[in-house]
């Protein structure tokens, strides 16, 4: 008697998804197990193999990898649930989630905190909670995973400098420098300048405070561009003027 093949199926999600070859797409998932992988399937071109229509944004997947190489086989798919039917500038932030993730996210690394988070963040826009203490909430937790988190702790220990001194023009406003972090602002008009209590905020994140979600906005915004580089985010130009990043 033959004995059926265990499945190894584990829970992904659709981040992206483009032609590849005869009747296939190169797929970007974020997976439960493997965190980004990229992989090929086969679509293919009757309706009754077509898988094609599996494959949505937004909605949680059963499938099974194959292969041992970085470009995995998708072999099986299956629905573990439908896609969520987000609209608006709730669509657009998935985009912008899922864009994110492809663009920055090494692949073949676990990452199950950022998945757990991934999927809390789409009930949240299916939902329509506030859209920016969700969004800078997962900015911070993917700069984490990336190991590129911001150290917040020195701000709190050191005593706040007078304004009025000639040589902290901008008394305890910041700068964020790549490879340094958070230093006092100066005469430096290039970069930006970011209120220090709003800052330590951030760090214990404390983002209720609208002036604070403002500040941790510009913050994510100039930390984000310095590892996405010059190509611009496609999603960002879906957003009304409200929520432009």
């Amino acid at each position: 008697m033959s004995v059926s093949k265990e499945l190894n199926l584990q829970k992904a999600y659709l981040l992206h998804s483009r032609p590849y070859r005869d009747s296939r797409l190169l797929v970007n998932l974020l997976t439960e197990q493997h965190g980004h992988v990229s992989a090929v399937v086969y679509i293919g071109k009757s309706k009754k193999a077509n898988k094609k229509g599996l494959l949505q944004p937004f909605a949680c997947l059963q499938i099974e990898l194959q292969g041992s190489n970085d470009l995995k086989s998708l072999s099986r798919i299956e629905h573990a649930d439908k896609s969520l039917a987000l609209s608006g500038n709730f669509l657009f932030s998935g985009f912008y989630l899922n864009e994110l993730m492809v663009r920055l996210l090494p692949e073949n690394i676990p990452c199950e905190s950022l998945f757990q988070l991934y999927q809390t963040s789409l009930n949240q826009l299916l939902l329509q909670s506030p859209l920016e203490p969700m969004l800078r909430k997962f900015e911070l937790t993917l700069l984490a995973e990336l190991g590129f988190s911001l150290d917040f702790h020195d701000l709190q220990q050191q005593p706040e400098q007078p304004s009025t001194q000639i040589s902290e023009p901008y008394g305890n406003e910041l700068h964020f420098v790549p490879e340094q972090g958070f230093v006092l602002a100066d005469f430096d008009l290039s970069l930006p300048r970011y209120n220090r209590q709003h800052i330590i905020a951030i760090g214990d994140g404390k983002l209720e405070q609208a002036d604070v979600l403002l500040t941790c906005k510009r913050l994510m915004r100039q930390v984000l561009q310095s590892y996405l580089g010059k190509k611009p985010l496609n999603s960002r130009k879906l957003f009304s003027n409200k929520f432009a990043k």
